[in-house]
């Protein structure tokens, strides 16, 4: 899978290689992007930082796992997205955060669905999850603009998250229309 390569109107989705660490770095040391991410949420030390990046290089989930968003047009890096396993249970999480001067652009939104569409037709995943902090708005309507149903609150890693689930059937459904 380390040659699996996602691409829509204006992105291409790739797995992470060892020339993107400053760049995932650089994005997991703004504070203004970390707000809702982690558990706690927040920047970790720049040793924590880099020990990540090269974590999530190195790794091989498979069809599933992290993802470096970037332009099509220049290669441009805007941010990082993934489907990886839950901790519990049989889910997998849709995830992204986008370096700041990609906020807004429709970017989160395209990226996502990139990797929903992925995950259904690629993987033949059922269901996707996401999990949001209550207070991050512009991700929970990036949710919904791809047909995600928030399905309550519950408490993840030790913090209490927005839950949303989307069925293979309802995003199938959806895109027919």
């Amino acid at each position: 899978m380390a040659g699996a390569m996602l691409e829509t109107a204006r992105l291409r989705l790739r797995r992470l290689r060892p020339s993107d660490e400053a760049a995932l770095v650089a994005l997991d040391s703004d504070p203004e992007v970390m707000r809702y991410v982690g558990s706690p949420a927040g920047v970790r030390a720049p040793a924590e930082t880099l020990d990540r990046a090269r974590q999530r290089i190195a790794a091989d989930h498979g069809p599933l796992g992290w993802w470096a968003i970037e332009g099509r047009d220049g290669g441009r890096f805007h941010g990082l997205g993934l489907l990886l396993a839950m901790p519990e249970g049989p889910d997998v999480e849709v995830g992204y955060r986008l370096c700041r001067a990609s906020w807004g652009l429709g970017i989160a939104t395209e990226a996502a669905g990139a990797l929903v569409a992925h995950a259904f037709s690629a993987t033949g995943l059922e269901r996707l999850v996401a999990v949001t902090y209550p207070d991050n708005r512009a991700s929970q309507r990036v949710l919904g603009k791809l047909g995600f149903a928030h399905d309550g609150a519950l408490e993840y890693r030790g913090v209490r998250v927005e839950h949303f689930a989307l069925d293979a059937s309802a995003w199938r459904s959806r895109r027919a229309r």
